[in-house]
């Protein structure tokens, strides 16, 4: 497990400043562009998104698996193949049927800008693909200077053309030069391993594919479920309702998902190497997952309550009060967002079990239950209404997906819920000061935040002194004893 810990702390360490300075830009964004223009925005990388997942036919996570490396890089060369493929037949679509694709989505005025979905789909995918090679190789530095790049970079770009003249060109160029430049540090590793991608034989790549065809077979409609199931939801209340609504939806995900997904994206992409690993030695991951689980559940506990609390006052003091509306919606889907960000680093265990099935099935299901009720409270209900019944589904959902995945890697229930009870009680004592502010002196915004703030580097100062692994890497960090590489 410390190796586990070393390997995590080098990605959010060596990316951790980055981050900082990217979600400290979001509120000169917010000030640059309308919430129409992030609705219309996010719309774009809804359509690329689930193009995304059928560009490698979910190849990139079989990279993990193979026991020799020369069988990686030959995965790795057959899932750039299927992209190049799939990005060009994507702008030969687009081309052809780009307004009647704007027009049944109600938003005939995106169809222009349809004709960069192809080109984001390709970088955004080339990316993830050497993601999981450098996970494998171990090169979680590289992966940390990549996803700091990325996401520092497209904010600078997107305020640069904001301050020219805000529009949804300036959004959509920033997003993918960003990816632009995570490939750059990718190159580097891909030449020094360039003498096992010299051994690709057709006949080998060949025999590759049909090892590893549950992957196209199963694994891809399973992710093409989950991630139409997480766009979905622009998509249709952009239907129902307008941009504006998806914009402030929008914005309520990212700035969310932005701090959480530095933790959960570099644990996720730790844990899958070492379950792997652990799953081919000793046939035994529980140790890993039951370990895994509770630091996810440490980690998100805290700022859950945070935002049930004060979501609107942060948004509105941060952002602007425009986006006020935005915090609102935060407070009805962050209990979703705290499930999502605990299952989903754990999820690769259906590829690391090999029990890619199950993982469709409930994607496939997930993704029903949601078209369902955002018809239904698109027809019924305003925004608000909507949105809780969507939240109250992925609560239901993923915290099914939570204990099952426990279930299935021999940890018993009682301890998944014992991890949520203990961090649970321990966040909601250290917030009560800030509610008893909230509840009887809510007109000092400021005091909120500050009190906030406080409550939250207390909290995980408990967190770390709980974790004798976790502290001492986190004081090695801080030291510079630990060099990112």
């Amino acid at each position: 497990m410390s190796e586990f810990i070393s390997n995590v702390l080098k990605l959010i360490s060596g990316s951790i400043i980055a981050q900082i300075i990217a979600i400290g830009l979001i509120p000169i964004i917010t000030r640059l562009y309308t919430p129409e223009d992030y609705g219309l925005f996010s719309l774009i990388l809804a359509i690329s998104g689930i193009i995304v997942v059928f560009s490698s036919l979910s190849y990139q996570l079989a990279i993990m698996l193979p026991k020799e490396d020369v069988d990686a890089a030959h995965i790795v060369i057959l899932c750039c193949i299927l992209i190049m493929i799939s990005s060009i037949f994507t702008g030969i679509i687009f081309i052809f049927f780009g307004d009647f694709i704007a027009n049944i989505l109600n938003v005939p005025k995106i169809s222009n800008y349809l004709l960069f979905v192809p080109i984001i789909v390709f970088f955004t995918a080339i990316v993830s693909v050497f993601t999981y090679w450098n996970a494998r190789r171990k090169r979680f530095g590289t992966i940390a200077l990549a996803q700091s790049s990325n996401s520092f970079l497209s904010k600078i770009i997107q305020i640069g053309a904001g301050i020219g003249s805000a529009s949804l060109f300036g959004l959509i160029t920033g997003y993918f030069i960003g990816y632009i430049s995570a490939i750059t540090f990718f190159l580097k590793g891909f030449f020094e391993d360039f003498i096992l991608f010299k051994k690709i034989s057709r006949q080998r790549l060949k025999s590759l594919a049909i090892r590893y065809k549950k992957f196209p077979l199963f694994t891809s409609w399973s992710t093409t479920a989950n991630t139409i199931s997480i766009q979905i939801a622009p998509l249709l209340l952009v239907y129902f309702y307008s941009p504006v609504i998806v914009g402030y939806y929008t914005i309520a995900n990212q700035v969310v998902q932005m701090p959480m997904s530095l933790i959960g994206s570099a644990i996720g992409q730790v844990f899958f190497q070492r379950a792997s690993e652990d799953k081919n030695k000793t046939d035994n991951i529980s140790e890993i997952v039951h370990g895994v689980h509770r630091r996810l559940v440490s980690f998100g506990i805290f700022p859950m309550l945070l935002l049930l609390i004060i979501g609107e006052d942060l948004f509105a003091l941060a952002l602007g009060t425009e986006w006020a509306t935005a915090g609102l919606y935060v407070k009805i889907l962050v209990p979703w967002l705290l499930l999502v960000f605990i299952a989903s680093p754990l999820s690769t265990i259906f590829s690391v079990l090999e029990r890619q099935h199950i993982d469709l099935s409930f994607n496939v299901t997930l993704l029903i239950s949601r078209i369902g009720v955002l018809c239904i409270g698109g027809v019924l209900f305003d925004p608000i209404g909507t949105l809780i019944l969507y939240s109250i589904t992925g609560i239901f959902f993923w915290g099914w997906l939570n204990m099952y995945l426990l279930e299935i890697s021999n940890i018993p229930y009682k301890d998944g819920l014992i991890d949520y009870l203990r961090y649970f009680t321990y966040g909601s004592v250290i917030a009560v000061p800030l509610i008893l502010l909230k509840l009887f002196y809510s007109q000092s915004v400021y005091l909120l935040v500050i009190v906030g703030i406080l409550s939250l580097i207390f909290y995980y100062i408990i967190i770390f002194n709980q974790d004798p692994l976790l502290k001492g890497f986190i004081i090695e960090v801080f030291r510079g004893v630990k060099d990112g590489n």
